[in-house]
């Protein structure tokens, strides 16, 4: 079954956003970091006592997938995602393929409203 581990937000300043939430809403900046696959960058708040990750998202200008500030995506912990994508994008005009980022495999799908949801499953090592 999928599981919801966190939100992302789409942010027009990555600083200015990290600087808001801590201070403002004090959340624990978890990390940040750059991403190579968007050449974007990315920051993990959580708040005191929650397990609920919001994920702060900034983008180039030039980024295909990048939005306008607000919702970014909602992420999925799926077992498997080429069947959680397969059976998501058969109805899904603009869903993007299952690939590797980091410790991940991931994939894109849209809701009814064009948000994107991101299925993602873990790449666990094989101990031999």
């Amino acid at each position: 079954m999928p599981k919801l581990i966190y939100t992302g937000i789409h942010v027009s300043n990555l600083e200015k956003s990290i600087a808001f939430y801590t201070k403002s809403l004090d959340m624990k900046l978890l990390f940040k970091t750059k991403i190579k696959e968007t050449e974007g960058r990315v920051a993990w708040l959580r708040s005191k006592g929650s397990h609920q990750i919001l994920e702060l998202n900034w983008y180039p200008k030039n980024y295909k997938y990048g939005g306008k500030s607000g919702l970014d995506h909602l992420a999925y912990e799926v077992n498997n995602v080429a069947n959680a994508y397969m059976k998501l994008s058969k109805s899904n005009k603009g869903a993007i393929k299952p690939f590797k980022e980091g410790r991940w495999i991931l994939a894109y799908v849209k809701d009814p409203d064009g948000n994107w949801i991101e299925l993602g499953e873990r790449i666990r090592k094989i101990s031999k």
